[in-house]
């Protein structure tokens, strides 16, 4: 799959949530949240797919857990360095 249909989950605003591309996330994109599935949350990595001509999203969750271990390692590391 190509990364350009690969988001971030940035934040929500009232029906909407609001995306970010993986590897440019100067490119926003805001979408209605009935096409991503009910446990959607913030920080979540999805992809973009089209089924039956509908535009759905797929929570990546491997990606989001390496995503989310990577940040807990940085802040931990520096929280770490801040006690020495």
């Amino acid at each position: 799959m190509h990364s350009q249909n690969k988001y971030t989950v940035d934040r929500f605003e009232g029906d909407l949530v609001v995306l970010l591309m993986k590897g440019n996330e100067s490119v926003q994109k805001d979408v209605p949240i009935h096409q991503f599935p009910k446990d959607i949350a913030e920080g979540d990595i999805v992809k973009e797919e089209s089924i039956s001509g509908k535009i759905r999203y797929k929570i990546l969750h491997d990606e989001t857990d390496d995503a989310r271990k990577k940040v807990n390692d940085l802040l931990n590391n520096l929280i770490n360095k801040n006690k020495r």
